[in-house]
């Protein structure tokens, strides 16, 4: 709280300002006070946080509320009320310190026993790895697919990929 952040949307940027205080609108709250609930007492779940290099880097979600802080005009954000009654479950976000490259995964593969060659097609790069298993990236999204037979190359190679990442 009290913190004024810069928020980035597209290529706009706002002054923001976060509060720990979940967000309900009119009518949230008029049921809330109809079912008794008191909303002084609501508390969040702490949020999960990640080393990435120097920084540390959390998933949260909070929304608008309409209102400005006095002082400097920064809009005012709160975590959703979705957040504090646990009723939505927030699908995993895999983030990265920088580009993830298959050469890379490939010289990791290599070091731990696993036959892997490297090759490029029109729109994306691949891995071939044990002759079994195929790490393929798409050259345009930057998404990476593991397909193959599940084995234990399978679940030993997807270990390897989604160590290069840290999952929020």
């Amino acid at each position: 709280d009290n913190e004024t952040a810069e928020l980035n949307v597209g290529h706009a940027a706002y002054s923001v300002r976060l509060v720990d205080t979940p967000y309900r609108n009119q009518e949230e709250r008029n049921a809330a006070a109809v079912a008794g609930e008191d909303l002084d007492e609501e508390a969040l779940p702490d949020p999960f946080e990640a080393k990435m290099g120097e920084c540390t880097v959390s998933l949260v979600e909070n929304v608008a509320t309409g209102q400005r802080v006095a002082a400097d005009g920064s809009i005012v954000l709160a975590p959703s009320v979705s957040l504090a009654d646990g009723s939505r479950h927030q699908p995993s976000v895999m983030i990265s310190d920088g580009d993830v490259l298959l050469t890379d995964l490939r010289a990791e593969l290599i070091s731990q026993g696993m036959k892997a060659e490297y090759s490029t097609r029109a729109g994306y790069a691949q891995l071939i790895v044990n002759e079994r298993v195929v790490v393929r990236k798409d050259q345009a999204t930057g998404k990476i697919d593991v397909e193959g037979p599940l084995c234990q190359d399978f679940f030993s190679i997807r270990s390897v990929v989604c160590g290069q990442y840290v999952t929020l």
